[in-house]
């Protein structure tokens, strides 16, 4: 292995562990959020390695919890049901996984997604141009990144989303473009 290369010994497969329900988060919400019309809800990191650089576990490796990923689970009131966007989706596996994903990764990404079958939500669609405000209008953390129509999933399919493309994902120098530092 090239150790001068800046992802070197860095990736490595990612495997997905899922601690409590995700649906959960549909449950319960507040009075601000039913009124701001949606959840930010946090997930972490746990990154398993063998070195020094954290507290020693009995089993020999080490665990290093990172700072909580934030991510919007956003209710549709015409639906009736929660949605994420892509935009987040990705964002949320970037963020679990380690990298930063490069637009052609991002790309394939998105086609593998389809399978969950997303809702395009536009502004010039008259069934989504509601929920389309909404989403533009949310405040950081935006669950987008320019006003355009943007693909959302139900929350329900998020789990089963992310333990797909992770369990696709094969890191790569071509698939990325950074590896956050940890």
């Amino acid at each position: 292995m090239d150790n001068n290369h800046p992802f070197a010994g860095v990736l490595g497969k990612a495997h997905l562990k899922i601690f409590g329900d995700i649906q959960d988060m549909t449950y319960a919400w507040g009075e601000d959020e039913w009124h701001n019309g949606r959840r930010l809800v946090k997930f972490w990191r746990q990154q398993r390695m063998r070195n020094n650089l954290a507290e020693q576990k009995d089993d020999g490796k080490i665990i290093q919890k990172l700072p909580p990923l934030v991510v919007s689970c956003i209710y549709w009131k015409d639906k009736n049901d929660y949605f994420i966007t892509s935009v987040d989706c990705i964002y949320l596996l970037e963020g679990l996984i380690g990298v930063r994903f490069t637009v052609e990764e991002k790309n394939r990404i998105r086609r593998n997604l389809e399978g969950f079958r997303p809702l395009t939500v536009s502004k010039c669609k008259s069934d989504s141009a509601e929920f389309f405000r909404l989403i533009m209008g949310f405040p950081h953390p935006k669950p987008r990144n320019i006003e355009k129509d943007v693909k959302v999933f139900p929350w329900r399919t998020l789990s089963g989303a992310l333990t797909k493309i992770i369990r696709k994902y094969t890191p790569s120098y071509s698939s990325t473009a950074v590896v956050v530092q940890t």
